[in-house]
């Protein structure tokens, strides 16, 4: 007979012969049980010895213990019950789709035990992603597996190799020497509210470079700086805090680095020797030092959550008490504080008589008139006056000429002086009409 057709038995007996146990040949250790399978080859009964699953010793336990009650025994322990934990199901599909390892599953809920078709799960991968995914185990499973796809092509993408031998040092590569020096850095830890502290550690393996401070102002004024991020003249909204832009500014700021950001973490390969250079960001820097301002990471707008350069002790008072400078169709932008507190209180002052729920819609009404205006004359950005915040904007051909810088402020101020006069003119235009109309 072939041996393929009585692979694996322990004992084989004649089927003419039909034993009312076992075989006496054969061995059963402790706890193990005994499978029979029947006309193995058509001629012969097959019996294999094995441990038993968990359904087969709960099987064997209930029958003992059916044996245990008829003869007044108390009934054998029960054996142990697996631990199988609730969210199996999304377990073995992550293993079905993405092998055993590289990923931890740390919390996996449902509606319906472990019985549901939809999960919301927190994943760890070594992948470069953490975080939740929702849907049908097989679904996250798919969707991480397109994730990891992903990552796998942003690395190769990335380029992180040395610049001198080229061994590949990217996060994925397979463990390789590199005898040129270079450094294959990923952040040790960063915290939410400052993602440039990711870059603290890195700083050792860099030549020239500042005190962090300085460097995180650098990095900050160099992503508001660069092209890469470009502003339209009445935009004013940008919320900072993504590897992508820090990368974009380090490769400005430390350009024979090689700086990526892969599953939305920032890496880089330094070599040796490496120099930081502060280019543009270092000299706007200077020169709004020359005049008195100091960066800050508070803006007077809170919805504008970009670098600002406020001044300080020894900043001329007939300057602006703050401005912040961006990229914009091709030059640079700079939006320039206008007192908006002080054009309110001077519309108080022209109209002491005046109802203040009747002036304050005046002033509401001329603000909304000159937002939403078309004029090319008219201010490029007026926002949140009644916050104190109000701001114009002005192009600027160098931010980082202190003569130039200076000049453009002073013209900004020229401009915020008319624009007072403008409002106030038109509030009391409006004022005017109201009393006219409403005396006729």
């Amino acid at each position: 007979m072939r041996p393929g057709l009585v692979r694996g038995f322990d004992a084989l007996v004649c089927a003419r012969h039909q034993l009312s146990g076992r075989p006496a040949s054969l061995v059963v250790p402790d706890g193990h049980v005994v499978t029979v399978t029947h006309s193995v080859a058509g001629y012969f009964t097959g019996y294999t010895v094995s441990e038993p699953t968990p359904a087969q010793e709960r099987s064997v336990w209930r029958a003992a213990a059916l044996v245990a009650a008829a003869a007044g025994r108390p009934a054998p322990p029960p054996p142990s019950e697996p631990e199988v934990p609730a969210w199996q199901p999304v377990i073995d599909a992550l293993t079905a789709s993405l092998g055993p390892d590289g990923w931890d599953l740390a919390e996996a809920v449902s509606e319906g035990g472990r019985r549901a078709r939809v999960w919301t799960v927190k994943i760890y991968t070594d992948f470069g992603w953490a975080g939740f995914l929702a849907g049908s185990p097989r679904q996250i499973a798919a969707d991480l597996a397109a994730i990891r796809d992903d990552y796998a092509r942003q690395t190769a993408a990335a380029g992180l190799t040395c610049p001198r031998c080229d061994a590949d040092l990217s996060p994925i590569a397979p463990a390789s020497r590199c005898d040129c020096g270079s450094i294959a850095w990923q952040p040790r830890s960063w915290t939410a509210n400052d993602l440039v502290s990711a870059i603290t550690d890195a700083l050792a393996y860099i030549d020239d470079v500042p005190p962090y401070e300085v460097a995180a102002e650098q990095v900050l004024l160099t992503c508001l700086l660069e092209p890469h991020i470009t502003w339209g003249p009445g935009e004013w909204r940008w919320e900072t805090g993504t590897f992508h832009d820090l990368a974009l500014a380090l490769q400005v700021l430390v350009p024979r680095a090689r700086w990526a950001t892969i599953g939305e973490r920032l890496c880089a390969v330094l070599p040796v020797g490496v120099r930081w250079e502060g280019g543009r960001a270092e000299r706007l820097r200077q020169a709004a030092s020359l005049l008195g301002y100091q960066l800050v990471r508070a803006h007077p707008i809170e919805d504008l959550r970009i670098p600002c350069l406020a001044a300080g002790d020894d900043t001329d008072r007939g300057l602006p008490a703050w401005f912040d400078v961006t990229a914009a169709d091709g030059g640079w932008q700079l939006r320039i504080d206008a007192d908006g507190e002080r054009l309110r209180q001077r519309c108080i002052d022209e109209h002491p008589d005046a109802d203040d729920e009747a002036l304050g819609e005046a002033i509401d009404q001329v603000m909304e008139d000159l937002i939403l205006s078309d004029d090319p004359g008219t201010w490029a950005l007026v926002t949140f006056w009644w916050e104190g915040a109000l701001a114009v904007a002005r192009p600027i051909d160098d931010p980082s000429d202190a003569a130039a810088l200076s000049a453009a402020l002073c013209e900004g101020v020229e401009a915020v002086g008319a624009l007072h006069t403008d409002v106030t003119t038109r509030v009391t235009a409006l004022l005017r009409d109201g009393l006219d109309s409403g005396s006729g």
